[in-house]
């Protein structure tokens, strides 16, 4: 609700609740299209401002009609997309850098794990000895608390990251967030400080840019999207699947498992049927055919 209010903030901030008529809510609608908002993330802006007033969209503005949303579920990342952006963030030396974005991808990619489960982890639900990633509250029941293995290598990235950490700092606390957020009034010419005992609310500025340097186009989403359907390609049972991921039905999980077309064609040769024997190229006659023809 904190993310969704804040541009009806900014946009509307400043009117009484008498000037939220159904014109001023279709300016508001004009203002975020034009600002590149989609259909789904405008509508759920106005809704979370209906549900603060108290009332449904229906009934506080029944005439402004809801924007069509876009229904694709996402894409799997192709292994040339995820080395660009892993490489594109591990390289980038610009001042301005977010230097948690390579942890926060090899996160996501290795886990699947939601964008708010990422920023929400503190160092409390990180096991490195163990190498267990524990998720807190969750979108959905089934996802809260549930445990994710690490391999080796995020194991060794969240090292990293622990060392940086200390470093920018001191001792690491275990209620400090892995993604501390800004916070405070910023320097002359600098961004704001990172504060660990506040988490991060969004990446969405760094990871735009990041996008766009690595030549990728994709939503952060389908970092969610690619680890599923690579689990989905290795064969990994959907039990095992729907354990990791936190999903509460199969329905769910085939929605966010797409097998790539590059799997497919592999699956599809088990499929191929045996040649007939051919003798420049004319099909060989079978025995039984030309015992038949000898007794004739």
């Amino acid at each position: 609700a904190k993310q969704r209010l804040a541009h009806v903030t900014r946009i509307l901030g400043k009117c009484m609740m008498p000037d939220l008529t159904e014109n001023r809510i279709r300016e508001y609608i004009t203002a975020r299209l034009a600002e590149k908002a989609g259909g789904r993330t405008i509508n759920m802006e106005v809704g979370e401002l209906s549900r603060a007033i108290g009332q449904r969209w229906s009934v506080v503005w029944p005439r402004v009609r809801k924007l069509e949303e876009n229904q694709e579920v996402g894409r799997a990342l192709s292994p040339e997309d995820e080395r660009a952006l892993l490489e594109t963030a591990a390289n980038d030396q610009s001042p301005n850098r977010n230097r948690m974005l390579y942890t926060f991808l090899q996160i996501a990619l290795s886990t699947g794990m939601r964008s708010g489960e990422i920023t929400a982890l503190t160092w409390a639900q990180v096991d490195l000895a163990e190498g267990v990633l524990t998720v807190g509250a969750s979108k959905t029941k089934a996802g809260s608390g549930r445990q994710i293995p690490m391999h080796d290598e995020l194991r060794a990235v969240l090292d990293m990251h622990a060392s940086w950490y200390a470093r920018e700092f001191g001792p690491i606390q275990q209620q400090w967030y892995l993604f501390p957020g800004r916070t405070g009034k910023p320097k002359v010419g600098a961004a704001r400080p990172l504060d660990p005992n506040r988490p991060a609310t969004t990446i969405k500025t760094s990871w735009t840019s990041l996008r766009d340097k690595a030549g990728v186009r994709c939503r952060l989403h389908d970092l969610r999207h690619t680890a599923a359907t690579k689990m989905a390609e290795a064969g990994v049972a959907e039990s095992t699947m729907l354990a990791l991921l936190g999903h509460m039905s199969r329905a769910m999980l085939e929605r966010y498992s797409h097998i790539r077309m590059t799997a497919k064609r592999e699956a599809v040769k088990a499929l191929m049927l045996p040649k007939p024997g051919l003798a420049s190229g004319v099909a060989k006659e079978s025995a039984k055919v030309k015992h038949q023809a000898s007794i004739q």
